[in-house]
């Protein structure tokens, strides 16, 4: 008894050691973490409810910032265009990444490198090669619009300074945040089941429809999420490809900080967007968790 009871303490002893290493371990990366984002986000939020007027901060606390993000009759409408193009370019990056992820679980060696490469490969460009590139490809007199009137198309369509042009661009380097956790999914996926299911006559395409889709949905969930969020703060490709005719809640932000000196209803309105941001990342955790297949 005494040798069980000294042995068991010897495990727990070990165990709060570990447990203390590996704290250790975490100290750093949590004073970071505290230093660059915990703490200029209390500073957002405290500047939130400064009311600034003539460029002057007043020190009394008001809610007027947060009032002016619901009343001024400009930044419900960029809220609705943004969340409209985020989801635009979400589904558009998921019926685009989806088969190509589809592809590289099928494919081997070299082939599964090479498409790994080329999805991957925007993120390793310039935002602004890559947008300086798209306008020579769908501006005015841009490489679609040469060959169209080459065609004998005497009114091109308008490739760019447009929701059309935000979401070409958008979705050419979000693509691999859809990519590769679809690919995770399916990757995770046992081909002993689809197998078995075609050894029992189910066809490729019900094979597809009631095994792999449904199995992957967890990766589809975490991409569209992931890219839908990423869409609601980006800046600069709707400044460059859709000019002055997108107007974005990042926009109106950039706006009010830059030429309106007006830093505490930007600040409200950045609480606002990270307040949207997290329900839509909780929203989409609570659907994954449902759709997760039992352990």
């Amino acid at each position: 008894m005494v040798e069980r009871g000294w042995g068991a303490s010897s495990l727990s002893s070990d165990r709060e050691e570990v447990s203390k290493g590996l704290w250790l371990l975490l100290t750093p990366a949590a004073l970071l973490y505290l230093i660059t984002f915990l703490a200029p986000l209390v500073v957002l939020l405290l500047v939130s409810f400064e009311r600034t007027t003539g460029g002057v901060t007043a020190s009394s606390i008001s809610l007027q910032n947060y009032a002016d993000f619901f009343s001024d009759g400009v930044t419900l409408r960029a809220v609705g265009r943004t969340l409209y193009l985020s989801f635009a370019i979400a589904l558009g990056c998921l019926l685009l990444g989806y088969p190509v992820a589809l592809s590289m679980r099928r494919a081997q060696g070299a082939v599964r490198l090479l498409l790994l490469f080329l999805v991957i490969s925007p993120l390793l460009t310039s935002v602004i090669v890559r947008n300086v590139s798209w306008i020579l490809i769908l501006g005015r007199e841009g490489l679609i619009n040469v060959v169209l009137r080459e065609l004998g198309v005497s009114d091109p369509p308008r490739l760019m300074y447009n929701d059309l042009g935000v979401m070409i661009g958008v979705v050419h380097v979000y693509l691999a945040f859809v990519v590769l956790p679809v690919f995770a999914s399916l990757a995770s996926i046992d081909p002993a089941v689809e197998e078995s299911a075609a050894s029992l006559g189910a066809s490729p395409t019900r094979v597809f429809l009631h095994i792999t889709l449904p199995l992957s949905v967890p990766g589809v969930i975490a991409g569209f999420t992931l890219v839908f969020v990423l869409c609601i703060g980006i800046y600069l490709t709707p400044v460059v490809m859709g000019g002055n005719f997108v107007v974005t809640i990042s926009m109106i932000i950039a706006d009010l900080v830059r030429t309106q000196f007006d830093v505490g209803r930007a600040s409200a309105f950045s609480v606002m967007v990270l307040l949207m941001v997290s329900v839509l990342v909780w929203a989409g955790r609570q659907y994954e968790r449902r759709h997760e297949s039992p352990r």
